[in-house]
């Protein structure tokens, strides 16, 4: 057991307090998540367009730190193969010069286009080591970084819009090789010592196709791979979009999946909706979100990371897709009024018990 600082922001008052944190198995030395009744913010806000998620834009974070009242310690972009295969370097250094963690979305594809096949960077290429010299200089860059760095790969993996599913690669056979890529590029990383990289394995609280072979489980690289779970869980995507279901009715049976699958890491939540809410009420949808996360039996989530970003679903602009807080109030003094909830953590060192 470890202690952590944890600074909790309130109006006009500044709580610091010392914390014993729960050492996770496989996460760097020195690197804290908290306690379960903490959590810890993060932000997604890439560029509005549908490329662009491999840059950081300073401002939008700036922004969502202003609508939600509190400073986001972790920050998430894409490394995107298709522009680049090298360490995202300048990325790294811009978020932590925010203070915050980086969150690194590994995209090994040579298209961000969605459903359709990888032709370069397939699981079987990636398994046989075809891309070795890339990933092995990328592991030494990253732990020459020396601080910790959450990464994923197979991102939203049942999910059939990414080349990664098994849709795209033999149904079951596709959920084999994807394990074996996942633990092929985790084996290559720890050969290079980049013992300060903490390992995601991100699911769709959605799976897309609905087929019982498409499960969260399937697809699972193993506990000595994964460190942490990150499950994404929207509201409405797009603003014409009706029917959600509840926030904590999804989200309980998602944990419980993962429970009786043996998956017992801890989990990070990605979420957001659209603010335009033409049919349904995006605010309704943050405070369901706060309520179950606060209330009396809230799931063991340590993590709270909001995709604010815009972007275009087609050529009329009615049909735009918009999750950023700012361009809501409703919907921001919601998230707000939530947070305080909480009890959110600012700084993920941990410090000697006193």
């Amino acid at each position: 057991m470890s202690g952590g600082v944890v600074r909790i922001y309130w109006p006009g008052l500044l709580l610091i307090l010392l914390i014993t944190c729960i050492a996770v198995s496989g996460l760097p030395p020195g690197f804290c998540l908290g306690e379960e009744d903490t959590i810890v913010l993060g932000v997604f806000a890439p560029e509005r367009s549908p490329s662009g998620e491999e840059r950081i834009l300073l401002d939008e974070i700036f922004s969502f730190r202003e609508s939600s009242g509190e400073k986001p310690l972790l920050g998430v972009f894409s490394d995107e193969w298709m522009v680049d295969r090298k360490f995202p370097l300048e990325n790294v250094r811009l978020l932590r010069d925010e203070g915050m963690v980086p969150y690194i979305r590994l995209m090994m594809r040579s298209s961000d286009n969605p459903y359709q096949k990888e032709p370069v960077y397939t699981l079987g290429n990636i398994a046989l080591g075809k891309f070795d010299g890339e990933l092995r200089s990328w592991a030494r860059e990253a732990r020459s970084h020396g601080s910790p760095i959450l990464i994923e790969y197979g991102t939203e993996i049942n999910r059939w819009n990414y080349p990664w599913n098994g849709y795209w690669n033999g149904y079951e056979k596709g959920q084999d090789l994807f394990r074996t890529a996942y633990r092929h590029i985790v084996d290559v990383f720890k050969e290079e010592d980049a013992s300060n990289l903490i390992w995601i394995y991100h699911v769709n609280a959605d799976g897309q196709p609905h087929e019982d072979w498409n499960n969260i489980i399937s697809y699972y690289p193993g506990d000595d791979y994964c460190d942490m779970v990150a499950v994404s869980l929207f509201g409405t995507t797009k603003p014409f979009e009706t029917g959600t279901r509840p926030f904590k009715e999804t989200m309980d049976e998602t944990l419980k999946i993962l429970q009786a699958g043996g998956i017992q890491k801890p989990v990070l939540l990605i979420t957001g909706t659209d603010v335009q809410g033409r049919f349904e009420d995006p605010a309704a949808f943050v405070t369901d979100i706060f309520s179950t996360l606060s209330g009396p039996d809230r799931p063991d989530i340590r993590g709270l990371i909001w995709l604010n970003s815009a972007w275009k679903n087609d050529n009329n602009p009615l049909h735009d897709t918009n999750m950023r807080l700012q361009d809501n109030s409703s919907v921001a003094a919601a998230f707000k009024k939530g947070l305080r909830s909480l009890n959110v953590q600012e700084s993920a060192v941990c410090l000697p018990a006193p």
